[in-house]
């Protein structure tokens, strides 16, 4: 049991009531993931300043999270590893949207465009992820891909009249959705499947 478990365990005991409609354990894990994600925020955030691209981070960071807590999507088991995984993402897409050239406005709606048909597509087909939900309800599962296209559809226009006044956003829509979409794809599960089995080999 990881210090995060038994932290949460302790919290969940503590506020549990006997009227309560959920057990010790569900608290133990809404409690232990809000603890991880805030240690995640954090730390990220952290890393991004040592770089000096907080501005392109936590705006991305901020919309990335919006498009996974609908739809899900692959995690790593452990979550130091996710951790870093995400660092990695989220450091790479700031350096990305600060270090890359400046295109010309019509490629940008262009990219944007592309972006914006590939992550349809994608959550069309495989969103939301079936490990993100308690339950298999199919309805509330379309209802949440339904969702989420409308909100890509509105992020895409915005990004697209936000093209000549910043760069800098549309590239962050651009990253986020691409992230959040790659990540629902079946390739990025068997690749994390793979590297975990790989990993607990050695």
């Amino acid at each position: 049991m990881t210090w995060t478990q038994r932290i949460s365990e302790r919290i969940a005991h503590f506020i549990k009531t006997s009227d309560s409609p959920y057990t010790v354990e569900q608290l133990a894990h809404g409690i232990e993931l809000f603890l991880l994600n805030t240690l995640n925020l954090f730390v990220i955030l952290l890393i991004s300043a040592g770089f000096g691209l907080t501005g392109e981070v936590f705006p991305l960071l901020c919309l990335f999270f919006l498009f996974r807590l609908l739809t899900g999507g692959v995690h790593l088991k452990n979550p130091w590893s996710c951790l870093a995984a995400t660092i990695v993402l989220m450091i790479s897409g700031g350096a990305i949207i600060n270090y890359s050239p400046v295109v010309s406005d019509s490629l940008l709606m262009l990219m944007i465009l592309a972006s914006t048909l590939i992550a349809l597509v994608i959550n069309y087909l495989y969103g939301p992820a079936k490990r993100a939900y308690i339950n298999e309800d199919s309805k509330a599962r379309e209802k949440l891909r339904r969702i989420v296209i409308i909100i890509i559809l509105i992020s895409c226009f915005l990004s697209i009249i936000l093209v000549q006044y910043s760069y800098k956003l549309p590239m962050i829509y651009i990253l986020a959705v691409l992230y959040q979409s790659l990540l629902l794809t079946p390739f990025s599960f068997h690749l994390v499947s793979f590297l975990e089995k790989s990993f607990s080999r050695g």
